[in-house]
Formats: structure tokens, sequence, C-alpha cells
């Protein structure tokens, strides 16, 4: 993440004060660079920086750094609105660090404005209400239709549910009635005129089934029909009264009177102190660590040796003086074309610091699918090794030796260089070896192993065939 110059400096910018250096943990509140005497501070969050954030405005952005000042032992409400409380807890967060923030101005013309149309908005509610309390003669008859409307929902609420109550009772009997129908069949001892009473009672409460449903279909249409009458009755009573007109009158007047009043509230909160885009910046996580910083003062891009604006830009005008990074160091390496088979994500690793010899535990994170040619001009596959407990902030930058055990012997073998190796077209291995004063090598078959770094473990066919310190023949 790149941290570049903010937009309340003018011009390309002084670095004026270092912050942390390569390497160093940076917690919430740092400064971490200070351009013409304007700070660059730090902040947890996950909105990204994209706006100046002035008093009167609101969203995701200012409850996020009210959520921040909170933390660093400021109070303002977080509510995502920059009202009076977050004012205050921004100029006292900037004092406690020695700056005095930008300050937004509203001028008094415009608070003025503001003030007079608030009160011509309040003089036209007046208006209204007493319009309204004029019109309160004809209220009667809106009143009654409105009770006629509740009496009529009433009465179709309760024809549906004794529709329900009846058919429901109705099904038990019916099903009561099919049941014993059923055990009269299976009766060896039931007469005929058993069989013939169960059916009949049978057909009666089919019978009655299917009235209780016409019964109750009927209830309901007819209230709903009642309902729909008393709603027309009460749209009429409401369209033929000057209350409704008056009424809608006094609503539209109370809404403006609202949007005046905020417009009044944002022109007298708007001036006091802003946070200028650029001056915080909000990192997923903290702390951060630095991975690159400018290392002298002096003019932005003047030859001076503070690098001009440019790159990923986290708030401001330019960009690329500060490089930070969240979470904890990770290895990157490049597995070797011939060495894909042998290496995989989730194996051990051992990362070894050369300039310490202190050894971490670590673990394969992740290969790339495409080979790619590595800084050095080999070709590879990248891969990300996660150590298993957090590096020191101190490794940032360093050189580490990545060892992956892929395989490993039970002890001590004989190894020979690869080219050392041949095959014949029995298809047996064997080396050429070079006895002591002997001018021409003698063939030994052996039997390979595990491979390395160029070397491969073999194992003689007869045993005393081939001994550690003997020349073998490579390339033959």
């Amino acid at each position: 993440m790149g941290l570049g110059v903010p937009s309340s400096v003018e011009g390309a910018g002084v670095v004026t004060r270092l912050g942390p250096a390569v390497g160093e943990s940076v917690s919430e509140g740092v400064v971490v660079l200070v351009v013409s005497d304007r700070p660059v501070f730090v902040v947890e969050g996950a909105v990204p920086v994209f706006r100046s954030l002035s008093p009167g405005m609101s969203g995701d952005d200012v409850a996020q750094l009210q959520a921040g000042l909170v933390r660093l032992g400021f109070a303002p409400d977080v509510d995502g609105v920059f009202g009076q409380l977050t004012k205050d807890a921004v100029a006292a967060w900037y004092a406690s660090n020695g700056f005095v923030p930008v300050w937004s101005e509203v001028s008094e013309a415009d608070v003025a404005a503001a003030r007079r149309s608030l009160d011509e908005a309040e003089s036209a509610v007046r208006a209204a209400e007493a319009a309204l309390a004029q019109s309160a003669g004809s209220k009667s008859s809106v009143v009654s239709a409105q009770a006629a409307v509740n009496e009529a929902q009433r009465s179709l609420d309760g024809a549906q549910a004794a529709k329900v109550e009846a058919v429901t009772n109705a099904e038990v009997v019916l099903s009561n009635a099919q049941a014993a129908l059923d055990r009269v069949k299976v009766d060896p001892e039931a007469l005929a005129g058993d069989r013939e009473a169960a059916n009949a009672t049978l057909v009666a409460a089919q019978t009655g089934l299917s009235a209780v449903v016409r019964e109750g279909d009927a209830a309901i249409a007819a209230a709903s029909d009642a309902l729909t009458v008393a709603r027309a009755q009460l749209s009429e009573a409401n369209a033929g009264t000057a209350a409704a007109a008056a009424r809608t009158a006094r609503d539209d007047a109370v809404v403006a009177r609202e949007a005046a009043a905020a417009v009044l509230w944002l022109a007298a909160v708007a001036s006091g102190p802003s946070v200028p885009l650029g001056e915080v910046v909000f990192v997923p996580s903290v702390p951060a660590r630095v991975r690159s910083t400018v290392s002298v003062l002096g003019p932005v891009g003047s030859g001076s040796g503070v690098p001009s604006a440019g790159g990923e830009v986290s708030g401001g005008g330019g960009g690329g003086l500060v490089e930070l990074e969240a979470g904890g160091l990770v290895v990157t390496t490049s597995i070797r074309s011939g060495d894909e088979g042998l290496v995989r994500a989730g194996m051990p690793v051992e990362l070894l610091d050369e300039t310490t010899n202190t050894t971490y535990p670590a673990t394969v994170g992740s290969i790339a699918e495409d080979a790619t040619v590595d800084a050095t001009g080999v070709l590879g596959r990248a891969a990300v090794i996660v150590p298993d407990e957090p590096l020191p902030t101190s490794l940032t930058g360093v050189n580490l030796r990545v060892t992956v055990t892929a395989a490993a012997s039970e002890g001590p073998v004989l190894v020979v260089p690869l080219a050392a190796v041949s095959a014949g077209a029995d298809g047996a291995t064997r080396v050429s070896v070079l006895g002591p004063g002997a001018v021409d090598p003698v063939e030994v078959p052996v039997t390979t192993g595990l491979s390395a770094d160029g070397f491969v473990a073999v194992e003689p066919v007869e045993p005393g065939g081939l001994a550690a310190g003997e020349l073998v023949v490579v390339g033959r």
C-alpha cells in the first residue's frame, strides 16, 4: 500500500520529517511521514480512502474514522456523521501529535440564507396547520366512514376464521366416518345393515363438508363486498372534505421545513477541523510494516534523493513515498524446473538466516501453476513459504536459505554426480570408477536411490564394488 503527498499540500511538497524506518512496525495513529509540515496518519479500517472528510459529511468512511479515534483515546459518536463531537476529537488528535488540522469554512452569508429559508418554512407550516384546524368541522363524516371500514374488515376476518374452523370440524367428522366404515368392512361379524349405516354416515359427512365450504365462501364474499363498499365511501368522504386537502398541504409544509432545517444544520456544522485526502490512510490491519520509505528530507522529485510521486496511491495527490504492508512476513522462492514433482503445498520447510545461523520452521503455502523466469534467470514456479511463527521484522528484505525435504535416506549413503551414472543396453545402471594409478576406468553396476542438488544415491550391486573417496568418471 503506497502513501503519497496529502491533498492539503500545494505542489509536489517537501518531506519535512521522516517516519519509521524500513522493517519497523507501525501501530494505529502513528505518523509515518510529514510532507510540507502536513502529517500522514495510519488508522485501521477496511474502507479505502477516496475523499477528504469534512464536518457535515456522513458515510462508512466517517464511521471508520470515528471508530479509530475512539481506539486512540478520543470519544466521538460512532454514528457515521461528522458532527461537533467528531470535530472536537479530530482537533484534539491533531494537537496531541503537534499539528493543527486544516479548517473548513462556511460563509456567514450562507448560514444566514439557510436560516431565512427555515424561518419561511416554519411560517408555511403554521399557516397549513391553521387551515387544517378550520376544516375540522367536516371531519365527522370521514371518521364515520373510517369506522365502517374497520367494522367491515373485522367482519371479513371473522368470516374467514369461521370458515377455517367449520371446515376443520367437518373434515374431522368425515375422517371419523371413513374410519368407522373401514372398521365395519373388515369386521367378519358385521351385518349388512351395519355396513349400510356406516356408509350413510360417510355420505352425510361428505355432504356436510361441501355445505360448510359453500356457506363459508358465501359469507366471505358478502363480507368482502361490504368492505369494498365501505372503502369506497371512505374515499368519497376524504375527497369531499376540505380536511383532506388541508392535511396534504400541512404534510408537504412539514417536509419542506425538515429539509430547510437539515440545510441549516449542515451550514452550521460545516465549519471546523477537517481531514484532507491523504492525511489519514486506512490499512486493513495493524500493526503494519514499513516495506519501503524515503530516507532523506527534501523536495519530492527534486533530485535530492526523495522519489517523485508515482505508483499505487492511498489518498493524496502523489504516491510511493512510503510503502506499507499488513500481516506477517512471508518468504517467496522459486521451485526449479524438474523439481516440481518433489514439492507440494503443505510440506515442511526450514528457513535459515545465514548471517545469524538462525533457523525458522515454515510450510509451503502455495505454488504457482505456471513457470516463470526468476530474478536470477532460472526457470521455475514461484512459491510462497509461510512461517509457522511470525518472523521478526528485522528479516524484512533479508535473503533466507529455503530447505524443503522431499525425501531422506535412513542413514549415510554413497552419492555420485548424476552425470556419472549411465545405463547400458540391458537397462542396468553403472558408474565408471578410476582406480589409483589406473588409466582405464572400470564399470561398476549400481542401483540408484534418492537424488537432489545434482547428486544421486548409489549402492554397488556387488558388495565392496564402490567405496567413498573413489574417483568416478563424469559424462562418459
